[in-house]
């Protein structure tokens, strides 16, 4: 069970900077279902996944205990998360700074699944074929393929069309590990093999993600090549539903 009353949500810096009309739409969706969430504005910092990912492990480690001693002064029950690489920093690299957090963490598509299960969502109609992309920091590095997939399930009328390539066999966005800053041209490359090869041939109408740095590379990608599919982020396409 989901305790609502203190529950923090965790933008994270490429939501915040880069897209912050998926903040505004999480937001809006929790407040919709009655959930109040703590936000930290300013004082949210990084979550140091970067660091992590490039093994610069004391300077995580440093990081991490400043990030952990602003939420923790907030006292939520429970932070979520809708970007997979601070979800991942939050668990998997918390563990292995061996930092024990005192709230639980989750991903907004496991938020919402809880939420689901509970009875505390109920979703109108929205017509719409989509095809889902597996993030792999929140897939391959942390395992969560279901929950983002049960949530677009239990929306009427959209519809769920599976990629040749998912789940643990899904192909990157292109834009993991930092790539996109260090090398957005090979980044690039990488994300549009993903949108020819994979997600176009879905004949889906648009492409959902759970990770605003996926979401990124796929958003130049398609401006740029002007590809038939509409984006979204999952609470976009929730907020859309409610």
């Amino acid at each position: 069970m989901v305790e609502v009353e203190r529950v923090l949500y965790w933008v994270g810096c490429v939501t915040s900077f880069r897209f912050p009309d998926i903040a505004k739409a999480a937001v809006q969706a929790l407040r919709k279902m009655g959930v109040n969430p703590i936000l930290l504005g300013e004082e949210e910092g990084c979550c140091g996944d970067l660091l992590l990912l490039t093994g610069q492990m004391e300077a995580a480690k440093e990081n991490a205990k400043r990030v952990l001693s602003v939420i923790e002064s907030r006292k939520p029950d429970v932070l979520v998360t809708g970007c997979s690489g601070c979800y991942r920093a939050f668990t998997k690299g918390f563990e292995d700074l061996e930092l024990k957090p005192s709230f639980k963490v989750m991903h907004t598509s496991q938020f919402m699944e809880e939420l689901l299960k509970q009875g505390k969502v109920k979703f109108k109609e929205l017509k719409m074929k989509v095809t889902y992309h597996d993030p792999c920091e929140l897939g391959r590095l942390s395992g969560v393929y279901d929950a983002p997939r049960n949530v677009l399930k239990a929306i009427p009328g959209l519809e769920l069309v599976e990629m040749s390539s998912s789940r643990n066999l899904a192909r990157c966005c292109g834009a993991g590990g930092g790539l996109f800053g260090i090398s957005p041209d090979v980044a690039q490359e990488l994300g549009l093999i993903r949108l020819k090869n994979d997600v176009l041939p879905t004949g889906a109408e648009a492409l959902v993600s759970a990770c605003p740095s996926c979401y990124m590379n796929f958003y130049y990608i398609i401006a740029r090549e002007d590809l038939p599919i509409k984006l979204y982020d999952l609470m976009e396409i929730v907020n859309m539903a409610l």
